[in-house]
């Protein structure tokens, strides 16, 4: 698939069958994924601030603190291989420059994108019951930033490697 040059970064973009990449997407995903989990894992720890994806996306399938995280788990992975999905299908060949950079621009636009919908955090169990911080907050999101560059980061790069 050919994309037409419109700027410096990004261009004009024409659909691609992911379904004839699945192993490179799904390889992508799980270790964009990965790479997302031990961003968060050294945030958690430094900064001592409560925003904890494995609850926040856990929690509302489960109301036990492990249980919902290993849940939260699962949703994590397979949100992140729909993501690198997303890419190869549209970001991949819409971006200019190495996989893993073509990767980082895209997690954080999807990033960029998305983060406005917890404006709607009030609705969260874990939320209302204190056990994760607030994402609506400058803090909250500039944390998801280095662990959206880690995800695409990861992903690009396995992707790329493995499109050759």
């Amino acid at each position: 698939m050919s994309c037409k040059e419109t700027g410096p970064i990004v261009t004009a973009w024409k659909p691609r069958n992911p379904s004839d990449e699945r192993e490179a997407i799904v390889a992508a995903g799980l270790a964009g994924g990965v790479a997302y989990l031990a961003t968060m894992a050294v945030d958690l720890r430094l900064t001592g601030r409560r925003v904890d994806d494995l609850l926040f996306l856990g929690r509302p399938i489960a109301k036990d603190r492990n249980r919902a995280r290993m849940a939260g788990v699962g949703v994590h992975l397979v949100n992140s291989i729909v993501l690198a999905a997303v890419y190869a299908r549209f970001g991949r060949s819409c971006l200019q420059g190495p996989g893993w950079w073509r990767g980082i621009i895209f997690a954080n636009a999807e990033n960029a994108a998305l983060y406005p919908l917890t404006v709607f955090e009030d609705h969260h169990p874990a939320v209302r019951a204190g056990e994760i911080d607030r994402y609506w907050t400058w803090p909250a999101f500039l944390l998801s930033i280095p662990r959206h560059i880690a995800y695409g980061a990861a992903a690009g790069a396995v992707y790329e490697r493995l499109r050759r």
